[in-house]
């Protein structure tokens, strides 16, 4: 049974990312003393991860020919014409007042010695805009702020914190959220409220290598999507360029954009440069064309290395140690090979991996989804400012400029009617037909090779016909609601990826007619939701494999 809170909260925010932290802190700063749920520990998520840094139009990167109108730009030409025009000038414009929100929370960026902001340049950039803080550290460094910051405010009793909760499903109440439930110690509870905001990160464990971490399970996905929301854009998949390959050092983890920003190249085993014969940026090219190029590569049965030794020389002995901290000492970990790898002396092997999911929950620049007083932001939204392949370093700047919207948009609001999906081609997802079990490693197996870097139609009509006859299946519980996640996360990205039958941005057909990945598509963009027999009925196909 359900234990039902006494005194509901008014906001509850799911995740503890840079997203969720933002949104706490931010709820508080208006007057909303909100609850915050996290799967694991406080602040555990992809944005510690974030090596590259957070891209800002700041006056320091003004002085330096930069401007809000330029981050436009080459936000929507990464996007591959894809992005909403009206929500990336907003990204863009509000990166300055950002950066200030974020340093009254203690974050502290790297500095220059005359106090300026050291700025960093990443691939698809047009200027140097890139702030960054401990070096390579700025995702783990930033969370550790925000944690701080947020931990204060629960001490002074001004926002509450549950830990090691894995939301299950929605609440609703004559069609609007009402509540949130959640699993923590192997008992459901229920957390009544009147607005939810998910900012619960990725997918990355739909694939078999991803630089994601442990949790990202598509959880915002899937309970967005079980309460009736629309899913959009979620064709669009992007594989980074530079995974240590984890066949070799499984505990590697990716080495930053940052690194070929500062003028490391990409080689094959042969020693051949193949990155300027693809694109004229070469090694800084938008990231599904890198990833694409790497790709392309080890089909053809190549290694690939990640080469930064001249960096080392041209800039100096212990140039690559101070500018990647991190990243040099996890790679100095890697002793599965014998002695550790240092990027000044040795190649470093390289593989594409899934790193971020370009759709998600569809929102509006306030946050707002198709379900009333249900809100989103972060990796799980889709305000459509990325496009099909997004720009280095906005996820953070996305993440958090629209996690403070939201709530500011909440806080204004006795009550909401949902975003206008007018502008969608919004179709339905048949109910699936369960004969057989599926784990985690067939799901697993399945999309690494059907809803990859490439994709056929062959491959997607397989992907979409075994997701249909199959009902995933786990042995706890948690794992069976992550499992579930996963489950109809992917039947949309199927879906989605039948439905787009030209190439665009990282969703890469080998069988369409025309290639248009730097080209504006005719203006579709595809929503998807689940059937109604669907639609809040936990462990639903379980039940009817085992009947």
């Amino acid at each position: 049974m359900s234990q039902v809170q006494q005194e509901p909260k008014k906001l509850v925010i799911v995740g503890s990312g840079v997203a969720g932290l933002c949104a706490a802190l931010h709820a508080v700063e208006l007057g909303i003393q909100p609850v915050l749920l996290t799967k694991w520990k406080l602040g555990d998520s992809n944005s510690e991860l974030a090596q590259g840094g957070l891209s800002a139009v700041t006056g320091a990167s003004m002085a330096q020919g930069d401007s809000v109108s330029k981050h436009v730009a080459d936000t929507l030409k990464a996007g591959a014409g894809h992005c909403g025009v009206e929500p990336v000038e907003h990204l863009c414009s509000s990166g300055e007042e950002l950066v200030q929100a974020l340093e009254s929370y203690a974050v502290d960026f790297d500095r220059n010695a005359d106090g300026s902001y050291q700025l960093g340049l990443e691939a698809a950039h047009s200027a140097h805009r890139i702030l960054h803080i401990n070096g390579d550290a700025t995702g783990a460094s930033l969370v550790q702020s925000l944690v701080g910051a947020v931990r204060q405010l629960e001490t002074a009793k001004k926002l509450s914190i549950i830990e090691d909760a894995l939301a299950t499903e929605l609440q609703l109440q004559d069609g609007r959220v009402s509540g949130v439930h959640y699993l923590r110690h192997d008992a459901q509870q229920l957390l009544s409220s009147s607005a939810v905001l998910l900012a619960t990160g990725g997918l990355g464990q739909l694939y078999s290598a991803t630089t994601n971490p442990r949790g990202a399970t598509a959880d915002g996905l899937g309970l967005a999507a079980r309460a009736g929301a629309v899913i959009a854009d979620a064709e669009f998949v992007q594989f980074h360029p530079t995974l240590v390959d984890p066949a070799r050092y499984p505990e590697a983890g990716m080495v930053s954009e940052a690194v070929r920003g500062e003028g490391a190249i990409l080689v094959n085993d042969a020693g051949q440069r193949f990155m300027p014969g693809i694109h004229p940026d070469a090694e800084l090219a938008p990231r599904d064309v890198v990833a694409r190029g790497i790709h392309e590569q080890i089909q053809a049965g190549h290694q690939v290395y990640l080469d930064a030794r001249a960096v080392e020389e041209t800039r100096g002995a212990g140039f690559l140690a101070r500018r990647f901290p991190s990243i040099t000492a996890k790679l100095a970990s890697c002793t599965a090979g014998g002695s550790g790898l240092d990027m000044a002396h040795d190649l470093i092997p390289v593989v594409a991996a899934q790193h971020y999911f370009m759709g998600g929950i569809y929102t509006d620049t306030s946050g707002r989804t198709s379900v009333p007083g249900l809100y989103a932001a972060g990796e799980c939204a889709n305000t459509t400012v990325h496009g099909a392949n997004r720009l280095a370093s906005n996820s953070l700047l996305e993440a958090m400029v629209f996690a403070r919207n939201a709530v500011a948009a909440m806080a204004g609001e006795a009550s909401d009617t949902g975003c206008d999906i007018s502008r969608l081609v919004v179709q339905e997802i048949s109910a699936p037909t369960p004969q057989a079990p599926l784990d985690l490693e067939q799901l697993q197996t399945a999309a690494s090779s059907k809803l990859g870097v490439y994709r056929t139609g062959v491959q997607l009509e397989e992907m979409v016909q075994l997701l249909a006859t199959s009902a995933p299946v786990a042995a706890t519980a948690r794992e069976q609601s992550e499992l579930r996640n996963l489950w109809i996360t992917a039947r949309i990205i199927a879906a989605g990826s039948m439905a787009r039958t030209k190439s665009l941005g990282a969703h890469h057909r080998l069988d369409s007619t025309e290639f248009t990945s730097s080209q504006p598509d005719e203006g579709v963009r595809y929503g998807w939701t689940l059937h109604p027999s669907e639609l809040d009925n936990e462990n639903l196909l379980s039940k009817e494999l085992n009947a």
